[in-house]
């Protein structure tokens, strides 16, 4: 099937997807990887898609979740992605024949990419492109993209899918907690503004949430999405008792939530975890025939980074400074990738009220397009404010764009039709929003001649297929103090704002080489602000332009929205903001006062528990919390290395992903907390047996265990390790976390539950304490 005939299904009925593969066969008793099927059981699978398209499912998803060949290999069935990936489209076709859609399923590698791992961006899209090859060249009708929790891993897999093939239907999915924001910072809303551009068919969620929790969080989506919608939750919590799988969510409850959705606006509805055949049928027959509802969607304009969304409206403060141009010292940072300064730009424009940030690099034949992907990924580490990229040489911007995670501002496209092809062409493919300036080879001199370019420019654009709304036009500010008359920029941009254009400046070159700078551009931007200016690129620092700025845009009604507070702790602060220089410093400096252990566990330990406290209340999220670690601890073994023998940790732990799970993003991070928070941390890896887990406590005489079970179908092992390890005598305590972990489950198990980082860190350390209380 065509993008154009699935297209026109959408709109004329709600589809139906199937339901969950890995826990319906593990209900049957299969563990391990159930991609292998495919190849030793092909019947098994293929009575299980029977049974969903029986049941009344419009798309059967091929049994290739984790069949790309990052995830076959850590499962040690590399070999067998071929046939894996071939005979799950030969199966599922064999199951339903050409009644249904057969939709190829595809997932996440299991490892982050970076800058939060180890995974390039190019890694990943190869990956992703290598299995779309193998599902779109057997014959599917479409491909889906499921349980994503990394916006920028989603995005290398979409655009891997396109390239392949650019008439097969997409569906995109990421997973959210309750709060609608996914375990690496992203909200719904980032998620929603920035595949709005990116060329998918269906923009939905699945996974992690029951359909009551997720009912909120999609209707986020609702609001916010522009393309059509689908959603597949889990059927409640799992619950394991004498080796039986079962989820709280009845059939009946499921599909009255599922008519919940539909009224939200979903045009594809179906269930993941938990969800077998039987739910599907009660579903589809509850609901039978609906019409997709219409929604009311948000239409302003929005830029983002992975964790920031920033709206065009009332006006956008786009802060300038990360300019190397005429500034040797940056210049030179940039080209020895030291990246240092431009973080504390960065840093000080957010606090000042920059909505957005500019990044020009400076003299361009100086660097690589490693520097500009070098120098996004620092800015994502930081959990920036979204940014704009000036950057001129085009591979070096497409270099800049395709590592970003989120929705920048491109700044700018001349109207010069290859100059400005390109850039369409960039934000097509990438997303984001673009500035044009109105001009071709020479700069127009009079308000009506840069409107008509103006003019001619969105023609351009209109006839590439891109939204106007996503265009900032720059009226051209030129410097005063050459002579230039600034009313031609103001009637500019009164012409451009009467015809709906959007428009943004370059505030500071008004008043290049004048004296008394800042009370020039404060006066300028209130006039540009009276005839509809929406956004201007200056300097924050200004505290007089930045009050004008506010005082004029509310005789117009309206006010700037302003950046949240900065925590108040100054030592919490400097470790969120990943200042490792500065907290070494402070770290010697409370030496005068006091020993080692004292700034060790008194000092840095109780302000990383203070980091921790924010993080759970959701007032920073995982990159915050990464980028805390990472930047206490040189601090920490600094302060190890003065104790020498007598330095005292809290406990010791062993970690490990049980047998038959390759998943180890949430066990790392686990790790790295802990060991942060003063723990000597053992990790023994992933898809460890229960005796190899024995022997490693043996081996290293933990005080603590913990287990990581991502996947429904391994977490019966977390009860062998337990049962093993008490077997022996082994005195630990057992933490267990995973997505398929629940506190019913670990009791069932005889464990305790940490469901994140931050409560096994707080059960690490009440258990240490009480320990230490009953031996003294």
């Amino acid at each position: 099937m065509n993008r154009t005939a699935f297209r026109e299904l959408l709109t004329q009925r709600v589809l139906f997807l199937d339901g969950g593969y890995g826990t319906e066969f593990f209900k049957k008793g299969y563990k391990g990887a159930v991609e292998l099927l495919n190849v030793n059981e092909p019947r098994v699978v293929e009575e299980l898609q029977r049974a969903y398209a029986e049941s009344g499912s419009d798309i059967i998803l091929t049994n290739t979740f984790s069949a790309n060949r990052i995830k076959l290999r850590s499962m040690g069935i590399e070999p067998y992605i071929e046939q894996i990936n071939r005979n799950a489209v030969k199966i599922a076709r064999t199951a339903c024949g050409r009644s249904k859609l057969v939709f190829g399923d595809m997932s996440s590698t299991g490892i982050f990419v970076e800058p939060f791992g180890t995974l390039s961006f190019d890694e990943a899209y190869k990956t992703f492109s290598e299995q779309a090859t193998l599902l779109i060249e057997s014959g599917v009708d479409g491909i889906i993209v499921e349980t994503m929790s990394d916006l920028k891993e989603l995005k290398a897999a979409v655009l891997a899918i396109r390239d392949v093939s650019k008439d097969i239907p997409v569906i995109a999915h990421m997973t959210f907690e309750a709060d609608g924001i996914s375990v690496t910072g992203t909200s719904v809303e980032i998620f929603a503004s920035l595949f709005n551009d990116i060329d998918v068919d269906v923009v939905g969620m699945n996974c992690t949430l029951e359909p009551k929790e997720m009912l909120p969080v999609f209707k986020r989506l609702s609001e916010r999405c522009t393309k059509p919608i689908s959603v597949e939750p889990n059927a409640g919590k799992p619950s394991l008792k004498g080796g039986i799988l079962t989820y709280q969510t009845t059939p009946e409850e499921f599909a009255v939530y599922m008519a919940d959705f539909i009224e939200l606006g979903a045009n594809i509805v179906g269930g993941c975890c938990g969800t077998g055949p039987e739910h599907i049928k009660f579903m589809t027959n509850y609901l039978g025939t609906e019409n997709p509802r219409k929604r009311a969607v948000e239409t302003h304009q929005f830029l983002s980074s992975r964790t920031q969304i920033k709206a065009i409206e009332p006006f956008l403060v786009i802060g300038e400074r990360i300019n190397a141009s005429g500034r040797k010292k940056l210049q030179n940072g940039f080209q020895e990738m030291d990246f240092s300064e431009m973080l504390n730009l960065a840093r000080q424009q957010e606090e000042e009220g920059s909505s957005i940030i500019d990044v020009n690099l400076g003299i361009e034949k100086l660097l690589t397009e490693k520097h500009f992907r070098q120098a996004v990924q620092e800015l994502d580490k930081i959990s920036s404010l979204p940014l704009s990229l000036d950057v001129q040489n085009a591979d070096f911007l497409e270099a800049a764009m395709r590592e970003y995670v989120g929705r920048p501002l491109v700044n700018s496209a001349l109207v010069k039709e290859d100059h400005m092809i390109e850039r369409l062409r960039l934000i097509q493919r990438y997303g984001g929003m673009l500035i044009v300036l109105p001009m071709e080879r020479d700069i127009p001199q009079t308000a009506e001649e840069r409107f008509h370019i103006a003019q001619k420019a969105l023609k351009i654009i209109q006839n590439y297929g891109i939204d106007p709304e996503r265009i900032l036009f720059d009226p051209l500010v030129l410097p005063v103090g050459a002579g230039n008359d600034y009313h031609v920029t103001t009637n500019t941009i009164k012409l451009l704002n009467e015809a709906h254009m959007q428009t943004s400046i370059g505030l500071s070159n008004l008043s290049f080489g004048l004296p008394q700078r800042e009370s020039i551009n404060a006066a300028f931007l209130g006039l540009a602000v009276e005839n509809g200016l929406n956004a201007a690129i200056m300097n924050t620092k200004e505290v007089t332009t930045m009050n004008v700025l506010e005082g004029a845009l509310m005789l117009k009604g309206k006010s700037l929205v302003k950046a949240k507070q900065t925590i108040e702790d100054e030592l919490v602060n400097m470790i969120i903001k990943g200042e490792k220089e500065q907290l070494m410093a402070f770290t010697q400096e409370q030496l005068a006062n006091h020993d080692p252990i004292y700034v060790s566990q008194n000092i840095l330990a109780d302000a990383m528990e203070k980091v921790g406290q924010l993080y759970a209340k959701g007032t920073i999220y995982l990159p915050h919390l990464i980028l805390a670690a990472e930047t206490v601890q040189p601090a920490f073994d600094y302060l190890n290395g003065l104790l020498g023998e007598s330095q005292v940790k809290l406990g010791k732990v062993l970690l490990a992903t049980v047998q038959g799970d390759i998943h180890d993003i949430g066990k790392k991070i686990v790790g790295t907390v802990l060991r942060s928070g003063g723990f000597d941390v053992y990790d023994v890896g992933k898809d460890v047996p229960a005796p190899d887990i024995l022997d490693a406590c043996i081996a290293y005489k933990p005080d603590i265990v913990g287990l990581s079970a991502m996947m429904t179908t391994t977490v019966e092992q977390v009860k062998q390790v337990s049962d093993l390890l008490r077997s022996h005598g082994i005195a630990v305590m057992l933490l267990a976390g995973g997505a398929s972990m629940n506190r019913q489950l670990a009791e069932e198990f005889g464990v305790l539950y940490a469901k994140d980082a931050m409560e096994a860190l707080e059960i690490c350390k009440a258990f240490m304490e009480k320990k230490r209380s009953s031996s003294s």
